[in-house]
């Protein structure tokens, strides 16, 4: 199956790499590699098989971007390449590098000279995980009983990585009240979460207090 879906992945045009649009007819975009790549607002340029994964350049087409000091228009004034760690795909990590456009300022009398797109749909600014890698992460902690660690080699990252991504998303959840709504069976979910030297890391023991009301997902959600 890799072995089709990867000439359907492929750029059909050289061309690609250079332009500053790909979304005119013209240019013989593929619908099909959008689709697969599920990023609203960005189109796929080309796929890359790496030994550690798959690399996916990505780009978007925003022809106007407003100043967010002054909300005058600004003029394009390039690209820039970020790098991203995104949700597995058929088994295998993936990286995106997404080629922001950079805009400057007219505006003599705006402190901002000149900034670069961002899209908190897409990634967080200055973010290490795209939004669907985090989701996926932890839909995986709350559901399916997976550790840290064993997140972090499917997605072919660090320990300390994925949780400095993870954790303050976890510390907001944690202070919203409605994440208790409907709850009507509570349990109490012993178990050791690491194997270090307790000097190092603290106790090994968690105590987690978990969500047993019966719905069509029959897995405990961890509260």
């Amino acid at each position: 199956m890799m072995s089709r879906l990867l000439p359907l992945l492929a750029p059909r045009t050289s061309t690609m790499h250079d332009h500053s649009c790909v979304c005119p007819d013209a240019l013989d975009r593929c619908d099909r590699c959008d689709l697969l790549l599920g990023l609203p607002g960005l189109h796929l340029i080309s796929v890359d098989r790496a030994r550690t994964g798959f690399l996916l350049e990505v780009e978007s087409c925003d022809p106007v971007a407003g100043c967010p000091g002054c909300g005058v228009i600004a003029a394009g004034h390039g690209r820039i390449v970020t790098s991203m760690i995104d949700a597995p795909w058929a088994d295998r990590p993936v990286r995106i590098r997404w080629r922001k456009r950079r805009w400057i300022c007219r505006e003599e009398a705006c402190p901002v000279v000149t900034f670069v797109e961002q899209d908190p749909v897409v990634c967080p600014p200055r973010g290490l995980l795209t939004m669907r890698a985090l989701r996926w992460a932890i839909g995986q902690l709350r559901r399916e009983g997976a550790t840290i660690q064993g997140l972090a080699r499917q997605l072919g990252t660090t320990w300390n990585t994925l949780w400095s991504q993870v954790q303050p998303v976890l510390a907001r959840a944690a202070e919203d009240p409605t994440r208790f709504e409907g709850v009507q069976v509570l349990g109490v979910d012993e178990q050791v979460w690491h194997h270090r030297d307790p000097r190092l890391r603290g106790p090994k023991e968690l105590a987690g207090m978990v969500d047993l009301t019966r719905r069509s997902h029959p897995v405990a959600r961890l509260l």
